[in-house]
């Protein structure tokens, strides 16, 4: 029997890498444009225009308008899975439910953050489980909300609990090594939604922050997303950046309020390189890079526009929001709520990030509802677009290496599994 679903953070987030010498040549094309301060436009050997780059105030803009892989030329995961974790009946190590996390460690063994039962799982390079570590609770290597998993440098674990607001590091082999409470500004009045480790040990840490109750009775309205780091203590260090956080829809309710998601809203996506991190608003196909320091130092955009959002859209959704409705109090208030919810003219751009072990960054391209394909679109370390890959339906990465991408999928029984495939790069 499967357990019982608990409930997860409220959270709005849809929801926490033989390519060298054709692109050395096409790189060769580009007038070595990285170097150049002033705005640039480079070429292919076809006069087709790739990236604009140009450096405003320190800040290094570029502007990707095709792809540098050439006809021929793309990244793909491999047919099948080189290896599967996860059953519908079988013993308890090998039944997932609500994975939060998975990481491939240097000597192949994988761990998986199995948040339904609150355990980190360690398994073989060929799927046999070996041992657990983690339980339910307060104490010392206990969680009551995980949420995500990071490798650090000799394999050391770090386990974020966003409900007890602590970080938990591990050693390899699942041992216990400390526990840490993260420190907030005072007043804050938001919650962590993210912990990342930096390479140097220090952590990022975005707190979301929650309107005055008193300034807002109905509508829609954003907040902010704080990002903030924290020694390797949990100890405040400084405030990185203040950026729009995600979209929500207010309706009056009495002397409250409900809130909800604002269909197809923006929500702020990040992912932690070196020592710094991206972010993107959602607004439109632009990804800023901060430095731990908290400088902007980066920009990468794409010469895109978003999708328009259709009456079939609309029509769609608010229809699937009714039917899903758990209880007839549910149904009522999601009726409520897109009676008056504010549809937005456009989808997001995106919908996540992910930095492979190579320094590429993989955006999730928004996908229009029904399709179900997952694409993704790479950008190289320097900021240039390299073209789209595309996942398996229902796959959610966790982890990019220089051959592999592994992460979870939910087959047409909804069971969890852990996949592993190979990542070909032609």
């Amino acid at each position: 029997m499967r357990p019982e679903r608990r409930d997860r953070p409220p959270i709005h987030f849809e929801g926490r890498a033989a390519r060298e010498s054709d692109l050395a040549r096409r790189v060769a094309t580009l007038c070595v444009l990285l170097l150049v301060p002033a705005a640039t436009a480079c070429r292919t050997e076809d006069g087709y225009s790739i990236a604009v780059v140009s450096d405003s105030a320190d800040v290094r803009i570029i502007e990707s308008k095709s792809d540098a892989w050439s006809e021929g030329q793309h990244w793909r995961l491999a047919d099948e899975p080189t290896l599967d974790i996860g059953v519908l009946e079988g013993e308890a190590p090998y039944q997932l439910f609500e994975v939060v996390g998975a990481r491939r460690l240097t000597d192949g063994r994988i761990v998986i953050a199995n948040a339904g039962s609150f355990e980190l799982r360690f398994y073989e390079p060929n799927g046999t489980h070996v041992v657990s570590a983690g339980r339910e609770g307060g104490g010392p290597g206990e969680f009551t909300g995980m949420m995500s998993l990071d490798v650090l440098s000799g394999d050391s674990l770090l386990v974020f609990d966003w409900r007890s607001q602590r970080v938990t590091y591990f050693d390899s082999s699942g041992t216990l090594a400390r526990t840490i409470q993260l420190q907030f500004l005072p007043g804050m009045g938001g919650f962590p939604m993210i912990v990342a480790p930096f390479d140097n040990g220090s952590l990022l840490v975005g707190v979301r922050t929650y309107f005055d109750s008193g300034e807002y009775e109905r509508g829609l309205s954003r907040d902010d997303i704080v990002y903030l780091r924290s020694n390797s203590e949990g100890i405040l260090i400084d405030t990185l950046a203040v950026r729009p956080g995600g979209e929500m829809h207010f309706i009056s309710e009495g002397s409250g309020r409900i809130l909800g998601d604002r269909p197809f809203g923006r929500y702020p996506q990040h992912a932690v390189y070196r020592d710094g991190f991206f972010y993107g608003s959602g607004d439109r196909f632009e990804i800023d890079y901060y430095r731990s320091d908290g400088q902007l130092r980066r920009s990468l955009r794409r010469a895109q526009t978003n999708m328009k959002v259709t009456a079939a859209d609309v029509e769609g959704y608010t229809r699937r929001q009714i039917e899903n409705a758990q209880n007839e109090r549910q149904r009522q208030i999601n009726e409520r709520l897109l009676a008056d919810d504010p549809f937005p003219e456009t989808f997001p751009a995106y919908r996540d990030f992910v930095v492979d072990a190579e320094g590429n960054l993989w955006v999730a391209v928004y996908r229009r509802p029904g399709d179900d394909l997952p694409r993704w679109t790479v950008f190289d370390p320097d900021g240039q677009m390299l073209g789209e890959v595309s996942t398996p339906e229902r796959f959610t990465i966790h982890q990019i290496g220089s051959d592999f991408v592994l992460g979870h999928w939910q087959d047409d029984l909804d069971v969890e599994h852990v996949l592993l495939f190979e990542l070909v790069k032609e």
